[in-house]
């Protein structure tokens, strides 16, 4: 289910977002914390919508907060760890979304609280994602009132500033000359402006870029790995080339509202499917549904967001891969506040959500400092995503899911252990 997963997101519903956002002429600040990070997060999503309306437990919030410290820590240490070069790192992309990502963190802690969502603090998440969106389309001149402010007393903002800047839409510009290449500030954005493809259609199977004279999806790779990979995935791909439209290739390029909806159906589809093997394991070994989401989980549901920071870390562009990990996140907020906001203010407007883990408020105050502690670990660093700040991510990450199962487990703490039966 999870390679199914990561197949679908990455073949077919991350190009269709891609072709959404040319249309739109969408910025690349903008399309990046949209449809980017609903393409990447869509299995959270689901994972929210079932953990509200059908498994009725707190599923959905065990792994949206622990795919946010995997993604936080766990994607940073695989970019460091990975990469082939050391990348630069500029400072507001990655302060505007802690920022943001800090800020989601504290309505969640706030609203959780006391067990119990009403329909107004959950339009309070939806509100704090609209604000976000609102910051992204005005970013470029709030970058450079805060870069003037701020140059003088702090240096690692004052050398963003002297980087060149661009703001041009995704098919903006028709002159190519007015395109200003090199290391900008939008290429913490997930578009790239002079290419055909996103970054993040990346395949498992090696394909870095979607040609007309692309292999068929039947031929067999060359190196062993990719072949048993293959060989795995081979029912899953046929079922998906049958039923969802290519949009890469041009004979499909006008469907791509299609590949959009037929890709986030199966991807509800297999999410539903993992759920359901994963409460199953989580009942039959006696572990409770938290622990599940935190480590199993939520890995599992950001291996589109893996795959895609490390192959464009490798590819020296270090801004998107965090501004993508980072980014994603703020998104996943808004999948808490979704599903909260329709079942109270449509389906039961009389009762409130109830969230029965007392351990989230523990996990979630973790979640904030593993924020502060990437942003001043990046500062340290000089700026630098390398295999130094990887193994540091790396250990954290190892520190905080061992942490956060044992106050689970009721080892540490008071925290008395809930299973699917109870």
């Amino acid at each position: 289910m999870l390679l199914a997963v990561s197949i679908v997101c990455d073949d077919y519903f991350l190009p269709s977002l891609e072709v959404i956002s040319e249309r739109l002429g969408l910025s690349q600040d903008v399309a990046g914390a949209t449809f980017m990070a609903a393409g990447s997060s869509a299995p959270e999503l689901v994972t929210a919508f079932l953990g509200v309306f059908v498994t009725k437990g707190d599923i959905g919030i065990s792994t949206i907060v622990g795919s946010a410290v995997y993604n936080l820590l766990g994607i940073c240490a695989a970019c460091g760890l990975l990469a082939s070069m050391a990348g630069r790192l500029t400072c507001w992309p990655l302060f505007r979304d802690c920022l943001a990502y800090g800020i989601s963190v504290a309505a969640v802690i706030g609203i959780i609280s006391d067990n119990k969502v009403f329909w107004y603090e959950a339009a309070c998440l939806l509100l704090v994602y609209g604000v976000y969106i609102v910051v992204l389309c005005f970013d470029l001149r709030i970058s450079e009132f805060v870069l003037r402010k701020l140059s003088p007393c702090c240096t690692c903002l004052g050398s963003g500033s002297a980087e060149k800047r661009e703001t041009q839409p995704l098919m903006g510009w028709n002159d190519t000359s007015l395109r200003v290449r090199g290391r900008s500030r939008t290429d913490s954005g997930i578009f790239q402006d002079d290419s055909g493809y996103s970054h993040l259609s990346l395949s498992l199977h090696g394909l870095n870029e979607i040609t007309e004279e692309q292999r068929s999806v039947f031929a067999v790779p060359e190196s062993d790995v990719k072949r048993i990979l293959w060989v795995l995935s081979l029912p899953v791909i046929i079922l998906l080339f049958i039923t969802i439209p290519d949009c890469r290739r041009r004979f499909w390029k006008q469907w791509f509202m299609i590949t959009f909806f037929m890709s986030a159906v199966w991807i509800s589809a297999f999410t539903y499917v993992l759920v359901w093997m994963v409460t199953v394991v989580g009942e039959t070994l006696d572990i409770p549904d938290t622990v599940m989401g935190l480590t199993l989980l939520a890995a599992g549901t950001s291996i589109p967001d893996t795959v895609a920071s490390v192959m464009v870390a490798r590819e020296g562009k270090a801004d998107m891969a965090m501004s993508n990990i980072v980014g994603s996140n703020v998104f996943d907020m808004l999948c808490l506040g979704l599903p909260w906001f329709i079942k109270t203010a449509f389906v039961d407007t009389n009762t409130p959500v109830e969230v029965n883990s007392t351990g989230l408020i523990f996990i979630s105050a973790t979640l904030l400092l593993s924020i502060v502690f990437l942003f001043v670990a990046v500062h340290i660093n000089g700026w630098r995503l390398d295999w130094k700040l990887g193994i540091v991510s790396l250990i954290c990450y190892i520190l905080f899911a061992t942490l956060s199962i044992l106050y689970e487990m009721g080892i540490i703490g008071n925290n008395p252990i809930r299973l699917c039966s109870d």
